[in-house]
C-alpha cells in the first residue's frame, strides 16, 4: 500500500482518532495533578479587620486559613493603641489558604519628637512647624514685646523647652509671643463652613485661642463642619478682638445642613435674611 493510499485508509483515521483522544486524556489528567499540587479552588475570603486587635489576630494565624504580619505602625492620640488602621489585601479578596495579611496598626507608645527651635519665628511659621513635627499648639499667650507675633519662648506648663529635646508626639506646646507693645486687635476670622482642623489652624493663625469645641447630637457623624462660631464673624464688616482672646465654634454634620447655602446666606451683604442670621447669633452654651 502507498502511504497516499494510507492517508485515506479507515486505519489512519483509527489511529489519529485513538492518539487525539489518549492526548485529551493526558491534558486533563496534567491539568487535575496540578490542581491537586497547587491545591486549586481552595480559597479564603479576607475578612475586614481593621479596628481589630492585631495581637490577637497575630495569635490566630494559621497556615489552613490566614496569616497577620505587622509591618507599620502610626500613632494616633484618637485610636486604641495596637488595633489595625489598615489591611493588605483588602476585605473580600480571595486568596489561597494560609496567604500573608499584611497589617499597619495604631501604636502603642507615641514616637518620640525632637522639639525645633522656634524661638524668633513668625506665629504662622512656629504653627506649621510643629503641625509638622506632630507636636500641638496647646495655647498662645502675648507679652510685652517689640516683636509683634514672634515667638519669644517656647513652653510646656510654664516651663521652657529646649530645642532637640525629647517629647512624645502631640505633647502641648505654649507659645510666648510678642505683642508688640501696644494693644494691638485682629480680626476675627470667619469659620463657617471649616472643618473643625482648618478652624482651628485659622484661629491660631489669627493671633487667637481655641475656645470651646463642641457638636450637635444628630444621627450622621459625618462630615463635622462649623455651623456656629462666637464671637461671630461678618465677612462684610470684621469684628476685631484683642490677641489671644478665645474663639469657640459649634460643629454640625454636612448630612444635615447645606454649608453651600448657608455661606451664600453670609456672604450676601445688606440682605434682610444676613441681618436676621447675624442677630440670632449668642454666645455658645456649652
Amino acid at each position: 500500500m502507498s502511504f497516499k493510499s494510507f492517508l485515506i485508509s479507515k486505519s489512519f483515521f483509527k489511529n489519529l482518532g485513538v492518539m487525539i483522544l489518549f492526548g485529551l486524556i493526558m491534558i486533563f489528567v496534567v491539568i487535575k495533578a496540578l490542581d491537586l499540587y497547587t491545591d486549586n479552588g481552595a480559597f479564603v475570603i479576607i475578612p475586614n479587620i481593621e479596628s481589630c486587635d492585631a495581637d490577637s489576630l497575630i495569635v490566630l494565624s494559621s497556615k489552613d486559613y490566614l496569616q497577620y504580619e505587622i509591618t507599620d505602625s502610626t500613632y494616633a492620640v484618637d485610636r486604641i493603641p495596637g488595633i489595625v488602621l489598615r489591611q493588605h489585601p483588602t476585605s473580600g479578596a480571595r486568596v489561597k489558604k494560609g496567604r500573608t495579611v499584611y497589617l499597619s496598626v495604631v501604636a502603642k507608645m507615641p514616637e518620640m519628637i525632637a522639639m525645633p527651635n522656634l524661638i524668633d519665628l513668625s506665629l504662622r511659621r512656629a504653627i506649621d512647624v510643629l503641625k509638622h513635627s506632630s507636636l500641638e499648639v496647646e495655647k498662645i499667650e502675648y507679652t510685652n514685646d517689640i516683636a509683634l507675633n514672634a515667638v519669644l519662648k517656647q513652653q510646656i506648663n510654664q516651663k521652657d523647652v529646649p530645642s532637640d529635646s525629647l517629647l512624645s508626639s502631640y505633647t502641648k506646646i505654649s507659645l510666648i509671643v510678642g505683642n508688640g507693645f501696644n494693644r494691638t486687635k485682629a480680626a476675627v476670622p470667619f469659620l463657617i463652613g471649616k472643618d473643625a482642623q482648618g478652624a482651628c489652624d485659622m484661629i491660631l493663625k489669627s493671633s487667637f485661642n481655641i475656645g470651646n469645641i463642641d457638636t450637635v447630637v444628630e444621627e450622621e457623624y459625618q462630615g463635622w463642619k462649623v455651623y456656629k462660631q462666637y464671637p461671630h464673624a461678618d465677612p462684610h464688616h470684621p469684628e476685631t478682638l484683642p490677641l489671644g482672646s478665645k474663639i469657640s465654634f459649634l460643629l454640625r454634620s454636612e448630612k444635615h445642613i447645606n454649608f453651600d447655602s448657608l455661606l451664600i446666606l453670609y456672604h450676601t451683604p445688606d440682605s434682610l435674611n444676613h441681618d436676621s442670621l447675624m442677630n440670632k447669633q449668642e454666645p455658645i452654651d456649652f
